[in-house]
């Protein structure tokens, strides 16, 4: 029975020092092994390379357990640094123009047009000068 509520205080104590559930981003600073477990005893899964950001979500020794491309993996703490945020500074303010007004064109009114009879005595048809 002691053994029984030690192994279940052992890893209750091994989830409890994971940390929470709150993940955290970290930049990578070198070639890092990705693996599947806290050690070099653990296979790595692949390898990260510099500069990238991953979530940790919590650590277990010198380790921390960190979500990369879609799976859950643990890389060496010594590793990892707190990514460097850079505030934007404003050096000058950009004022855009007014925009110029638009003038506003009344239509122009209709004009009924009424056809003419041509005038008797007239060619109406077109001459063949050139033929």
């Amino acid at each position: 029975m002691k053994s029984k509520i030690a192994s279940v205080l052992a890893v209750a104590a091994l989830l409890g020092s994971v940390g929470s559930a709150a993940a955290f981003p970290r930049v990578v600073t070198d070639l890092a092994a990705f693996r599947s477990g806290p050690g070099v005893g653990f296979l790595p899964i692949l390898a990260i390379p510099p500069q990238t950001v991953v979530e940790v979500h919590g650590h277990i020794g010198g380790w921390s357990r960190v979500f990369y491309a879609g799976k859950i993996g643990f890389i060496a703490n010594t590793l990892l640094a707190r990514p460097v945020v850079i505030a934007p500074v404003v050096t000058s303010v950009v004022v855009a123009p007014a925009p110029a007004p638009v003038a506003v064109v009344a239509p122009a009114p209709a004009v009924a047009i009424t056809p003419v009879a041509a005038p008797v005595g007239l060619i109406t048809a077109p001459l063949r000068i050139f033929e």
